[in-house]
C-alpha cells in the first residue's frame, strides 16, 4: 500500500511560500563541572518507584553525586527502607529546565549487568491534560542491562500506553552501548519527534492528525528525568554479581535548545492534511472556506477546491512523489511512496 507522509512546512521558490529555517536557542545546560549537584538545575527524588522497581531512590551521595566533570547515578546493593533490598538516584529538571519544541541531548554512559534500567526520559511540566499517561511520557533513551545491544525509544499517551501494553516504541541495536558514551537526542517539532544516536537518527515518531490529545499530547512543556532503576517491568531479574563493580550511570551534559521558530504561526494553520501514513486516501480540513491547491513536483497544478470542513481526495492516480498542499497562507510538503 503506498504511504502518504507529512514532513514539514518548506519553502517551494516558485511558490512563494513563506517559511522559516528552524533554529534554537539553548535554554538549559548543565555540563557538571563541580563537586556536587546544582540544585538551582536539579531537583532531586525519593522514595519508592512505580513499575515494580526494587530500588528506593535517596538523595545520599552514595547514589547521587557530581565527581571528574559527570553526573553519576549509583545504583547499590543495600537497605533505605526495610522492604527494598537496592537504593539508586533520581533527578529531574521540573520547574527549572523545561520547553515545548526543541532539541534536547545528553552524553550518557549506561552500567552492565542483568537488572539494570538506566532511562534519560520526559514528563509533562504541569500534566495539562491529567495525569499519566493524559499528558504523555517520552522515552529518549531507555536501556536494559539483560539485552546488551539494546537501546530503546518510546512515548506512552491515554491511548497507547504501558499500562495497556500498546504504547509505541522502536528499538535499535549496536556495539559498545554499555560502559561507554553516547550522545543521545532528540528533535521535537509540532508534528514530529525524532530520536537520535550519536547524529544518527534512529526512528521518527509522526503525529496522527485524525486524533486529539490522547493521541498526540506533545504540544506543552515537558521537563527531562534522569534515572536508574533496578529490576521492575522492564528491567527484570537482578543479577546480583555485578555489584562486585560500582553500578554506575554517568552523564557527561545535558543541554535543551529552545526551538525558535514562531511556533504560533505554526498553530495557526488554516488547514490540516491528514493521516500521516498508510492511506491513498488524502484528507485535508479546514476551519474556515480556504480556497487549496495541489501542486506536483514540476509546478503543475493537480486539485484546486475551496473547501470548508473536511474533503476527502483519493490519491490512487496520483504518481508516487514529492507534492506540495497550498493555502493563500501556508504550505505543506507531502511524499507519497
Amino acid at each position: 500500500m503506498k504511504k502518504i507522509l507529512i514532513l514539514s512546512f518548506l519553502t517551494i521558490f516558485s511558490f512563494n511560500a513563506n517559511s522559516q529555517s528552524d533554529t534554537y536557542s539553548l535554554v538549559f545546560s548543565d555540563d557538571f563541572d563541580g563537586t556536587t549537584l546544582d540544585l538551582t538545575k536539579w531537583n532531586k527524588e525519593t522514595g519508592y518507584a512505580p513499575n515494580q522497581e526494587k530500588q528506593y531512590y535517596t538523595d545520599s551521595p552514595n547514589n547521587v553525586r557530581v565527581e571528574n566533570g559527570n553526573l553519576i547515578l549509583t545504583a547499590r546493593k543495600e537497605q533505605a527502607v526495610s522492604n527494598r533490598d537496592y537504593t539508586s538516584g533520581r533527578i529531574n529538571t521540573k520547574r527549572k529546565g523545561f520547553l515545548k519544541y526543541g532539541k534536547i541531548e545528553a552524553r550518557i554512559s549506561v552500567p552492565a549487568g542483568a537488572g539494570t534500567w538506566p532511562a534519560f526520559w520526559m514528563m509533562s511540566e504541569n500534566n495539562d491534560y491529567g495525569t499519566w499517561p493524559y499528558s504523555g511520557e517520552i522515552d529518549i533513551m531507555e536501556h536494559i542491562g539483560s539485552d546488551p545491544r539494546m537501546i530503546s525509544h518510546a512515548v506512552h499517551t491515554a491511548n497507547k500506553n504501558g499500562t495497556k501494553g500498546n504504547n509505541w516504541y522502536r528499538r535499535i541495536y549496536q556495539d559498545n552501548v554499555e560502559n561507554n558514551f553516547h550522545v543521545y537526542s532528540l528533535h521535537w517539532a509540532q508534528d514530529e519527534i525524532k530520536f537520535i544516536v550519536d547524529d544518527v537518527v534512529s526512528t521518527t515518531l509522526y503525529r496522527n492528525f485524525t486524533e486529539d490529545y490522547r493521541g498526540w499530547p506533545f504540544n506543552i512543556n515537558y521537563h527531562v528525568i534522569l534515572n536508574l532503576a533496578m529490576g521492575g517491568t522492564m528491567g527484570g531479574t537482578i543479577d546480583n554479581n555485578m555489584f562486585n563493580n560500582p553500578v554506575e550511570m554517568k552523564v557527561d551534559y545535558v543541554r535543551i535548545y529552545q526551538l525558535n521558530t514562531a511556533v504560533d504561526d505554526l498553530q495557526d494553520i488554516k488547514f490540516d492534511v491528514f493521516p500521516s501514513h498508510f492511506t491513498d486516501i488524502l484528507n485535508i480540513r479546514t476551519e474556515t472556506p480556504t480556497e487549496i491547491k495541489i501542486y506536483n513536483f514540476m509546478g503543475k497544478i493537480i486539485f484546486e477546491k475551496t473547501i470548508s470542513g473536511t474533503e476527502f481526495i483519493d490519491t490512487n492516480h496520483f504518481p508516487c512523489g514529492i507534492y506540495i498542499v497550498q493555502s493563500p497562507s501556508e504550505t505543506l510538503k507531502v511524499i507519497k511512496q
